[in-house]
């Protein structure tokens, strides 16, 4: 784990800025008198807050507030003259004169870290507005009833941005590939120096990095190459799919800066709550206004920066990371005003096969139901390679203006570079698919646009005109050199041709989906022959008005291929069951079908094999299909449909896998991947009731990872009206009715049922423990079945903090100030979820020495990859750079900087499930560091320092 200390004698980096809005005014028949909050700029050392006003009648403001001296005096004077402040210490006040004709705001500087509240009055002190200063924003982080509260501990929060890593595929020919995920740029995830609230710092109209963008990177090692080396090899490359993500290089300069190639900027999360700020002009509401949530300061884009937590997956083991973010209409309440407010999720994790998994939840937090929600997801695409766009063979750039084609049988669309050398597939097929979707153009993330406009004009002076805005807007004529690029030969960004839309016509458009487009089909147009636009997709949630604390959810998954010299076959299932969620069939079925589509980029033959309940080799020997394909087919990777069928008579009750794989000619074979089913008793004249996820039999029962859980399942019956009760109980204990009087109003079909928060803290022994259901209906006829867990020992989860800040100061070679850490910015967690009994463990902390961090692209990184499996012990990696030195001290004694225990859990692991330690006080407590300078002094600067814990698992 590294963390990175911050020490500054005098800062020459500047902490990133945020900006808001707020408004406030009086009655429409007073004399017109009104203030807002124009802008708020949370600069280095203070905050700069920009207020607009407009006095009609006096012309006085009068600015208040609840602690002394939150606002620079000095600055103020200078800003708007000596003689137009007065101040009155007594009441907490300032008196300003606002009297110079033509001018509109002022600015003031106010303190960035006390808790305040300005309040904004007018000469004859009516409030104008209030506002709270240095109040961290509440988030509610349990977004759906879905959601597992005791799961929320297993996030950690972190304040920089993060990229984590899939599974590593081998390939037939030598090479390997493994893939990312992170939030915007590749850059910033990888930036050691990178945190969420400086790429989230203004970039003109926009921001740094557009954090919103769910987004995935693949790296690729040639062959011979070692893929551990990671993307700093000369013969691994790392590719991209989406502009502006690892693509600096390529140095454009647009009359825009905001859509240079860096950070992501048209790629990005949105909904249409500026709709309730500017309204349509459309008198059905169908084309609503949108906002990107990079517009700089407005709550409707976003209210501060976003939190970014990650985890372990434990169905797969690999990280997983999740955005959550939230919009308001206005900053404040006002009597009779609508002010809906959204809080977004947004989850990055990994399948099993290195598909990325993105998965929106978009719940509204707000007072009051939002009428007409509709949530987009906005995705500009480019293939990029090493920074750059890729090429061909002569320079030329062949990754953004391409054409994009359906996966065939509504799965989604791919997009290829013309040379064959990567291909993306984005699958709409999923639980939570998206609506409506559509492969056309993009938009910029900083833009705020009304939907549609209309103007009647004037009779005889001007004439009517409309227009529509993303991703309501109209194709244009080629005939027009502002929409289309004669020399190139396609429309420019953001348009597309004529009688098509930037994305879609109104609410009731699906775009390409439910449009039947076969495999390999171009989408957005029905001609290959037409002029290409700049390759982007947009996907968005069904219109539908949103209750107070409902949620609204959309899901689609990410894969990037890269053929190499030879290729494995993919193949790709129409919703494969999981363990969590595994297919729901009648005991009496005769046939599963399994349908998808395959591709192999170098072989003419394919074959798929299967295995029921078991992947052992001599199981694997069932046939699904063998198909052909051309040269032709091959070269370009073409998609090929299936839809077979596979024989499962005889099976007994309960739950089964099917495991499948591919295996071409050249006997390269594809990932092996598995569909889960569950067979249940079909609906008899006795209710039937059955748990279907998590999967607990007696022969293997659940694991849970907390005391907490939640279960799901199907009850039946044949013919009775109502049932009477379901109830449960967990091993001889109490019989816990969970459901009475159900109505049975589609007799003999399955009826879904779910236990939010089943509670088994006190079942912590390690033995096989049992839920026993039992369904009753008004016949009195009863149905039983049970259900399995056990608490299985777990591991050691560390937590730290990402950064870790001991202020700005002076330093020679004789200094002698012992500075203690301040970390009210993150903990350090021991969790424990190991067995009763289990030894005492404790923490040791290295200290590595502090180096001067340098501008470069790099941000001074050491070139360090996090692999400690080499190392001496020695934490000093550069004897060439700027450095200070330093003594620990621990609890007043000088100690050693490497392994110095720092505390340990107070005995042998308790009965707890999750035995939590917390060693933050004690390191503020006792840890101290004096900093001197060499012998030559110090330059001035940020110097940072790579700090290791580790677990000690025995402690004497």
């Amino acid at each position: 784990m590294r963390i990175a200390l911050i020490f500054a004698s005098v800062w020459l980096l500047f902490s990133s800025c945020l900006t808001t809005t707020i408004n406030a005014e009086t009655t429409e028949n007073a004399p017109m008198t009104s203030a807002g909050l124009e802008t708020i700029i949370k600069n280095k050392d203070n905050t700069e807050v920009t207020i607009s006003y407009v006095l009609e009648n006096k012309k006085e403001l009068i600015l208040k507030t609840d602690q002394a001296n939150m606002i620079d005096l000095s600055a103020l004077k200078a800003e708007l003259g000596a003689d137009k402040v007065k101040e009155d210490a007594d009441k907490k006040e300032l008196i300003l004169t606002l009297d110079k004709p033509e001018t509109i705001d002022f600015k003031i500087m106010v303190d960035k870290k006390m808790p305040f509240l300005l309040s904004v009055l007018d000469a004859d002190r009516n409030l104008l507005f209030d506002y709270q200063f240095n109040q961290a924003e509440k988030y509610d982080l349990i977004l759906d009833d879905d959601d597992d509260p005791s799961e929320e501990a297993t996030w950690t929060q972190t304040g920089k941005n993060r990229l984590s890593k899939g599974p590593i595929l081998e390939h037939a020919d030598g090479s390997s590939t493994q893939p990312y995920l992170y939030f915007g740029d590749y850059e910033e995830a990888v930036r050691s120096t990178a945190t969420l609230e400086s790429s989230w710092g203004p970039r003109g109209k926009s921001r740094q990095n557009s954090l919103t963008a769910p987004n995935s990177a693949i790296l690729y090692a040639e062959p011979g190459s070692r893929i551990e080396d990671g993307p700093k090899s000369v013969t691994n490359h790392v590719y991209t799919s989406h502009y502006g993500d690892n693509q600096r290089m390529d140095n454009s300069v647009l009359p825009d800066d905001e859509d240079d190639t860096f950070g992501v900027p048209t790629s990005y999360t949105s909904n249409n709550i500026f709709n309730e700020i500017k309204h349509t002009d459309d008198w059905n509401g169908l084309r609503p206004g949108v906002s990107g949530p990079n517009k700089v300061g407005k709550s409707y884009a976003m209210i501060d920066t976003p939190k970014l937590y990650y985890r372990t997956d434990q169905k797969t083991g690999l990280e997983e990371q999740r955005l959550v973010y939230k919009q308001r209409a206005y900053w404040e309440d006002k009597k009779g005003r609508y002010n809906p407010e959204i809080t977004t999720s947004i989850k990055l994790s990994f399948s099993k096969t290195g598909k990325v998994i993105t998965s929106f939840t978009f719940k509204n937090t707000g007072k009051e139901t939002f009428s007409n929600f509709n949530a987009f997801s906005n995705h500009d695409l480019s293939l990029n390679k090493d920074g750059n766009e890729i090429t061909d063979p002569t320079g030329k750039k062949i990754g953004n203006f391409i054409p994009m084609r359906a996966l065939g049988n509504e799965r989604g669309m791919y997009f290829q570079s013309p040379n064959n050398e990567i291909r993306t597939s984005i699958y709409m097929n999923r639980q939570n698919m998206p609506h409506a979707w559509a492969a056309r153009s993009a938009s910029r993330s900083y833009l705020a646009t009304k939907g549609f406009m209309y103007n009647p004009g004037i009779l005889g002076l001007i004439a009517a005109s409309s227009e529509t805005y993303y991703p309501w807007k109209v194709g244009k004529s080629k005939g027009n050199s502002n929409f289309y690029d004669k020399k190139e030969k396609h429309y420019k960004f953001p348009y597309t041709p004529k009688d098509h839309r930037n994305a879609f016509y109104n609410q009731l458009d699906m775009g390409d989906k439910d449009q039947g487009k076969g495999a390999n089909t171009r989408l957005g147009t029905n001609s290959e022959s037409d002029p290409q636009w700049d390759a982007g997709v947009t996907m968005r949630t069904k219109p539908q008005d949103l209750a107070v604390g409902k949620t609204v959810k959309m899901e689609y998954g990410t894969m990037t291929d890269v053929p190499g010299t030879t290729f494995n076959p993919v193949v790709e299932f129409d919703n494969l069951g999981t363990d969590d969620e595994p297919q729901i069939l009648p005991l009496d079925t005769e046939n599963l079908t399994l349908s998808g589509n395959w591709y192999d980029f170098d072989s003419n033959h394919v074959t798929l094999y299967y295995g029921i309940d078991s992947d052992e080799e001599d199981n694997m020997h069932n046939v699904l299909f063998h198909q052909m394909q051309t040269d032709k087919e091959a070269e370009g990777g073409a998609l090929h449909d299936f839809k077979n069928d596979i024989r499962i008579k005889g099976l007994e009750k309960g739950a089964h896998k099917i495991y499948i794989i591919a295996i071409d000619e050249d006997s390269n074979q594809s990932v092996l991947q598995e569909h889960a089913f569950k067979l249940i008793k079909p609906a008899t004249k006795e209710p039937q009731i059955d748990v279907t996820s998590p999967s607990g039999t007696k022969k293997d029962p659940y694991a849970p990872t907390t005391d907490h859980f939640a279960l799901n399942g199907f009850w039946s019956d044949k013919d009775s009206k109502k049932i009477s009760t379901i109830t449960y109980k967990i091993d001889d204990g109490e019989e816990v009715n969970y459901s009475k009087n159900l109505d049975n109003s589609k007799p003999g079909s399955l009826v879904p049922w779910r236990i939010e928060d089943l509670d088994v803290k006190k079942f912590n022994d390690f033995k096989i423990h049992t839920v026993k259901f039992k369904i009753t209906d008004s016949d009195g006829n009863v149905g039983t079945t049970e259900f399995y867990f056990r608490h299985i020992g777990g591991g050691i989860n560390l937590v730290a903090p990402e950064e870790i800040d001991f202020g700005q100061l002076s330093v020679s070679p004789t200094s002698q100030n012992q500075v203690k850490p301040n970390m009210q910015e993150g903990k350090v967690l021991l969790d424990d979820f190991r067995e009763k009994g289990a030894n005492q463990i404790g923490v040791s902390l290295s200290i590595g020495k502090f180096y001067k961090t340098d501008d470069s692209g790099t941000g001074g990184d050491d070139g360090d990859d996090g692999d400690d499996s080499g190392s001496s012990g020695d934490l000093d990696r550069d004897d060439n750079k700027e450095s200070l030195l330093h003594n620990v001290y621990w609890d007043g004694q000088l100690v050693d900087n490497l392994n110095l225990l720092v505390g340990k859990t107070e005995d042998v692991k308790n009965q707890d499930w999750r035995e939590t330690t917390d060693f933050t006080d004690e390191i503020v407590k006792k840890l101290k560091i004096n900093f001197r300078a060499g012998e030559n002094g110090a330059p001035v600067g940020k110097y940072v320092s790579r700090w290791t814990w580790n677990i000690v698992d025995s402690i004497q």
